[in-house]
């Protein structure tokens, strides 16, 4: 029998409990397992009515002992991307040489501290899977709750959502099915993470130095009105109006503002939340900094799919052989509304990879720790390749 054994199952069927138990027959047979270890579970918005039954089928069917899932705008399994529609898609596990632990937190993130110090106390390796509400829970107050009680624990994940109707998501766990939460799963062994990211977007022009900022407000950028350098920067990408410029012109903020970067986990980017008209600053959804380092970000199809590319290149390289089982991460605002396409990035990734169980969602924002801190992206693909070593 292998050390670990792992399968992903995915259901499209309209009823949200026949989706549910097909998923789950569909993973545990994929896996070539009766009976689970842990299990994850994302939904789409159509089936929220019926969470909690759909809960209690996953544990019923896998009887396991760690478990987590989300709604979202999008799930993924089996090859197949699914947004919008109806889909539940379920990844069992089990290994003698692996440990879980899960368990449903409170918005404000407490009790987050317990995973990384079970990894301490067991002096195992451990990986963290966080799926917190996108609309009641504040991923700034997240970053800062990840980055001091999580030390160097990795984080992976992605904020749930509904299918954007009614502004609803809702978290699975052992305990019950609960909204405004964080459902997080961990896993403790000898297992290989490698992560990769990619952006949506590209850089343009030249970084800006960022001499003027309050708060959520970009004033002035090289001394100059930052409104000016937006519309000038929107012209020279022959941006029409500041509708187009607004939903195709993005910010990036490097990690580190002393060696710029603005590809991959380098950079985070941010959208335009509106215009301050006192100042003809911008207001953005991240706590602008003085004397720091920006660029403006190109949302543009074609050079997010190389950048898909090159990402699934490096983090198979990295992980140095085939991979056990993936987590991919999508941000809702990519799949077919970025590529005009359906399927881009799962394509991607098995192409180069071949066929391994990988399951995902698509989100309102992703996780995952780069630069040896947890952060909290937008508008990128987070993949999750795991290995279990000798």
């Amino acid at each position: 029998m292998p050390d670990i054994r792992v399968g992903v199952g995915l259901s499209r069927e309209p009823d949200a409990l026949a989706a549910a138990r097909e998923a789950v027959q569909g993973a545990l047979a994929q896996a070539g397992l009766e009976r689970a270890a842990w299990a994850l579970c994302f939904f789409t918005g159509a089936h929220l009515s019926h969470a909690d039954a759909m809960r209690r089928i996953v544990l019923d069917l896998t009887g396991c002992e760690s478990f987590c899932g989300c709604s979202a705008m999008g799930v993924l399994g089996g090859g197949v991307e699914v947004e919008r529609g109806t889909a539940v898609s379920v990844l069992v596990g089990s290994s003698p040489r692996l440990d879980s632990h899960s368990a449903l937190l409170p918005r404000s993130g407490e009790g987050m501290a317990h995973f990384r110090d079970l990894a301490r106390a067991r002096e195992r390796r451990a990986a963290l899977v966080l799926l917190p509400d996108s609309y009641q829970v504040d991923h700034t107050l997240l970053r800062g709750r990840m980055a001091a009680d999580l030390g160097d624990t990795p984080v992976l994940g992605a904020g749930a959502t509904d299918d954007g109707t009614v502004g609803i998501s809702l978290q699975l766990g052992m305990e019950g099915v609960r909204s405004g939460s964080i459902a997080a799963l961990g896993l403790y062994g000898p297992l290989r993470l490698e992560v990769g990211i990619t952006q949506s977007c590209c850089a343009v022009g030249e970084p800006h130095f960022i001499t003027q900022a309050k708060e959520h407000v970009l004033v002035e950028l090289d001394g100059r009105p930052a409104l000016h350098a937006f519309i000038e920067q929107g012209r020279a990408l022959g941006m029409d109006t500041m509708q187009q410029a607004a939903q195709e012109l993005l910010f990036g903020f490097p990690l580190d503002s002393t060696h710029p970067q603005f590809v991959g986990e380098a950079c985070l980017v941010r959208p335009l939340a509106g215009f301050d008209q006192a100042t003809h600053g911008l207001v953005v959804p991240y706590p602008v900094q003085n004397q720091t380092t920006m660029g403006f970000m190109h949302r543009n199809p074609g050079t997010a799919e190389r950048d898909l590319v090159r990402m699934v290149d490096g983090v198979a390289e990295r992980l140095g052989g085939p991979p056990d089982f993936g987590l991919y991460f999508d941000c809702a605002a990519r799949g077919r509304g970025l590529y005009g396409r359906a399927g881009v990035d799962v394509a991607a990734i098995h192409r180069r990879l071949g066929p391994f169980p990988l399951a995902g969602m698509f989100g309102g924002f992703e996780l995952a720790t780069a630069l040896g801190e947890p952060q909290v992206y937008t508008y990128t693909g987070v993949l999750a390749l795991f290995r279990l070593t000798d």
